[in-house]
């Protein structure tokens, strides 16, 4: 929670930067500079060019693969405010350009979002520990599987908030109002629809009423234990509990858990000034209750690494109207349910992913990790069909593979090569196809000392 890094808007940065230039002259010239405190101290800078070649290719369309070359450049200023203790504030850019590169093929199955925006835009003030935030910010929170930045993508997912964080190294909590959400999608409103300008993200993006609140309690390093509440303006309310930990086993022999229930139900608050039910064209709307469930162990002996998932995202039973498919739309959801991003949205009769890694760590030379995961249906009813699909019923099955390590010979340069192989099973009637993705990416990351 500490981490939590606050940005500052453009103006005041901009009229900041005149006067340390107007400051610089008076030295230059002889003349006496004005007594005073300085707007901006202590400021730092930090920047990133990341680099990444993509190829996509979905078996059942006649178009040829698709490739898309494209580069991330952030840049991000931080700087204490007014020589105030704890008051700071950063403002980030971060641009997306794809050279020319991009093919239909791509836009077809997770090509990038161009352009550059206000990543991050907020002030901070810190005082016996309690933290406010004010601004647009990156919000990353346990495992990010129901808030994330998504920073995976090129352009990724930023939130518009107000919120207080407290944090003591064992027990921390944040609550935020969250006013806006800048999804991967999203360069600005959408004017062609009426009568509420949207965001590309649909109901979950641009302006919103929503409201987050996360607590942990780490008891010792074998038990932490969160709690959280994710009240999400026209879409769905969600709470959970989880429960994880690391246990170590000799010297080389470490293992690490996370086992986590959360119940979702319809919204309690409304961002469009209805009901959720008068918004029809929303589908991501909760109308009902659904369930989730996680369970994962890990391992890892002297660099050798290996775990089990099992994950179950509840689904429809369309004999009960109070039952849907559970949603996490503000998740980073690459990072579950396969690196092909089939099931970026939770199926009608739900998901169930049971999956197995392998992998390792070299000492010098980077990490390999591979996944497989075998997807199939999850309807609350084992006896419910929807739309031909029942409880259990195959949802196909994926291969992930990825390589990381720091480019030899260069400072602060990091090589991933990654690839996802979905395996469509055509009888499910929710996938469409076999979709196979490839990556290959640098990352260079700069800052001011």
């Amino acid at each position: 929670m500490r981490k939590l890094v606050l940005s500052l808007a453009a103006t005041p940065l901009i009229l900041g930067a005149l006067t340390v230039s107007a400051q610089a002259a008076d030295v230059a010239t002889g003349a006496a500079a004005d007594s005073g405190f300085n707007i901006f101290s202590d400021v730092k800078f930090k920047g990133e060019l990341r680099p990444r070649y993509q190829f996509s290719d979905r078996k059942a369309t006649t178009a040829d693969a698709g490739h898309q070359v494209t580069n991330r450049t952030n840049l991000n200023v931080s700087a204490n405010l007014f020589e105030a203790e704890g008051l700071n504030g950063t403002i980030e850019l971060n641009a997306v350009n794809d050279f020319g590169s991009e093919q239909q093929a791509n836009k077809d199955v997770g090509g990038e979002a161009l352009g550059a925006k206000f990543s991050q835009a907020n002030i901070d003030y810190t005082v016996a520990g309690v933290t406010g935030i004010v601004g647009r910010k990156t919000v990353n929170l346990d495992n990010q599987r129901f808030i994330g930045s998504v920073g995976w993508k090129q352009n990724f997912q930023t939130f518009d908030l107000a919120a207080v964080a407290y944090g003591t190294g064992s027990f921390n909590i944040l609550a935020a109002y969250v006013y806006g959400v800048n999804a991967i999608g999203d360069m600005g409103y959408d004017y062609g629809r009426s009568p509420e300008p949207k965001y590309a993200g649909g109901i979950t993006s641009g302006r919103t009423n929503s409201a987050l609140v996360n607590a942990s309690y780490k008891v010792m390093d074998p038990l932490k234990i969160s709690a959280y509440a994710y009240l999400l303006g026209s879409a769905s309310d969600t709470y959970g509990l989880a429960a994880t930990g690391k246990i170590a086993a000799g010297d080389s022999m470490k293992f690490n858990y996370r086992a986590e229930f959360a119940m979702q139900q319809k919204a309690s608050l409304k961002t469009f000034g209805s009901p959720v039910s008068a918004n029809p064209e929303h589908p991501d709307s909760l109308l009902g209750s659904a369930m989730y469930f996680n369970l994962d162990v890990g391992a890892n002996f002297s660099g050798i690494l290996a775990g089990l998932n099992y994950e179950v995202l509840g689904g429809a039973d369309t004999t009960d109207a109070k039952t849907s498919q559970f949603q996490t739309p503000l998740a980073t959801k690459h990072k579950f349910n396969g690196w092909a991003d089939q099931f970026l949205g939770t199926p009608s009769t739900g998901l169930q992913d049971l999956n197995v890694r392998a992998g390792y760590k070299f000492a010098t030379a980077g990490k390999i990790i591979g996944f497989y995961h075998m997807f199939s249906a999850a309807a609350d009813s084992a006896t419910v069909s929807t739309g031909g699909v029942a409880a259990g019923d195959a949802y196909g099955s994926e291969f992930d593979i990825a390589y990381s390590t720091k480019l030899p010979g260069v400072n602060n340069v990091g090589l991933l090569v990654k690839a996802a192989m979905y395996m469509d099973d055509s009888t499910n009637g929710v996938t469409a196809d076999d979709v196979t993705l490839a990556w290959v990416q640098l990352d260079y990351k700069f800052s001011t000392k």
